[in-house]
């Protein structure tokens, strides 16, 4: 696709700006990334590659939250735990994702569009923020990219070396994380919609049959899991914005995250204890958001409606699949609503916005993209810079009871309480309020006193205390039965130190 600007000056001088943007967008993928402590995900993605133990098979084929990851990390883990070490394969897959897009976005629309599409990739936040976290995500979303483009070049060439690598990737990317199974839903309503395209059907269902067939141990621990009660009659549950139940904010709150991530206007936190006025205070961020990024997403329906239908269809299904599936899923209460579980339809809204600024660079790419860069960037310096962002940081909460401990004290966490026993290893041990010990408030209180009459100083440590103990009965206990000394904050935990009443 050419360049019409009747500057070739001006041309040159943006396609420099905006490869030192992609460059410095792929250059942040491997920045800090020691900076957050692990939390709980990422220490659920490493209880389940069994480091320095034998996976046997049973572990293996009901690992369902990303077997080909817990493979790698099993090995990887092996040589060190250091979160910079742990977390250097999914950055690498955060780069190559850079480069994927901009191949797909070149065989799609050309260069000019797939070098705008890969700025805003490079940029997202929301990406970035995955390219640093040990978990399956930024695999599921390379291989995602990489098998749409397969299937682009199959659909144009019929070579079946396009289409077995279609199925290669396919395999590699459910076997990353589930939330890949919606890619291929996209793919199959794409090549039904059009006659040109239903003829080659056939192929493309033996293919996908085939690497069910690799994947059917898998399928068969999704079975084995799922209650149909729960499909046909759960309760919608409670509506937030970001993660637990459904709303009809949910997708403008998504759509606001695929946009600038977590990390610019309200917080993931402030949003699941505080709701709407949180919102209503950072109402700039919002509004900006939308005005940013709405005009090159409109410009870009418009433009490909007019020139390429056909391309625009299988963007636009590849992007609402997942986000139907997973309000579907929050609507019966089996899943939450969470934007990484849409993660996969980043890519396409990356098309079209790459498509919009395609055009809209042409006669305003000092006003527009400047100012498009400058609100990711002031995402990723939040994100980057800011602790109000970061995650729970369980490495420092564990840090300062090591420097403060003293011999018989008792330790109290519950909820996101793994990455604290992580840290605390053997210095320590953790006392976990688990299901039966929430049963009442009469329970919370015998295992409270059970506690504190063992030790003569106890440590609380309160994360995201809202879902396990929403009023608070457990610090309320401590508070009135014994005496606080010390309180400490940090990103997503307040820890507070209590000894004896004497007397």
């Amino acid at each position: 696709m050419r360049y019409n600007s009747g500057s070739t000056s001006r041309k040159s001088l943006l396609t420099a700006f905006l490869l030192i943007a992609v460059l410095a967008g792929i250059v942040l993928r491997f920045v800090a990334l020691g900076g957050n402590s692990l939390w709980t995900d990422e220490m659920l993605t490493i209880q389940n590659s069994m480091v320095n133990e034998k996976i046997s098979a049973t572990d293996l084929f009901g690992n369902l939250q990303g077997p080909l990851i817990s493979i790698m990390i099993h090995f990887w883990a092996a040589t060190s735990m250091a979160e910079i070490f742990l977390r250097l394969p999914f950055a690498i897959a955060g780069a190559l994702s850079v480069g994927a897009i901009y191949m797909l976005g070149k065989v799609l629309n050309g260069r000019w569009v797939a070098l705008n599409t890969a700025l805003f990739a490079s940029l997202s936040p929301i990406l970035i923020w995955y390219s640093q976290e040990v978990r399956g995500y930024a695999f599921v979303m390379l291989f995602s990219i990489i098998m749409t483009y397969y299937l682009v070049r199959w659909t144009a060439s019929r070579r079946n070396r396009h289409l077995f690598l279609y199925g290669l990737f396919l395999l590699a990317a459910l076997l990353s994380n589930l939330t890949a199974a919606f890619v291929p839903v996209a793919h199959f309503i794409y090549l039904v919609a059009f006659p040109a395209k239903r003829r080659l059907l056939g192929g493309w269902i033996v293919t996908v049959l085939v690497v069910l067939l690799f994947f059917s141990p898998w399928v068969r621990s999704i079975l084995l899991r799922t209650h149909v009660d729960r499909m046909i009659g759960a309760d919608t549950g409670e509506e937030i914005i970001g993660g637990g139940g459904f709303s009809v904010l949910a997708i403008p709150y998504l759509f606001f995250t695929y946009s600038v991530g977590y990390s610019l206007g309200p917080t993931v936190r402030a949003i699941q204890t505080e709701g709407l006025r949180v919102v209503t205070e950072n109402l700039h961020w919002v509004i900006a958001a939308i005005v940013i990024f709405a005009v090159p997403a409109v410009v870009g329906v418009k433009k490909l409606a007019r020139e390429n239908a056909e391309l625009l269809f299988l963007l636009l299904v590849w992007l609402v699949v997942p986000i139907v599936a997973v309000s579907a899923l929050a609507l019966r209460n089996v899943r939450a609503f969470t934007p990484r579980y849409a993660l996969v339809s980043v890519a396409p809204y990356a098309l079209i916005l790459g498509r919009g600024l395609s055009v809209i660079t042409k006669s305003k790419w000092w006003f527009f993209t400047i100012v498009f860069a400058a609100l990711l960037g002031a995402s990723l310096y939040n994100y980057f810079l800011e602790p109000t962002y970061a995650k729970d940081d369980a490495r420092a909460v564990a840090r300062t009871i090591e420097e403060n401990f003293n011999d018989g004290d008792a330790v109290v966490g519950f909820f996101g309480t793994q990455p604290l026993k992580h840290y605390l290893g053997d210095f320590a041990e953790v006392n976990i309020f688990g299901a039966r010990d929430m049963e009442s408030r009469e329970t919370i209180a015998a295992r409270c006193a059970g506690i504190a009459d063992a030790s003569e100083r106890v440590w609380l440590s309160l994360c995201r205390e809202w879902r396990a103990d929403p009023e608070g009965i457990i610090q309320g206990w401590f508070d009135s039965n014994m005496v606080l000394i010390r309180s400490f904050e940090f990103p997503g935990i307040r820890l507070y130190l209590y000894v004896k009443r004497s007397g």
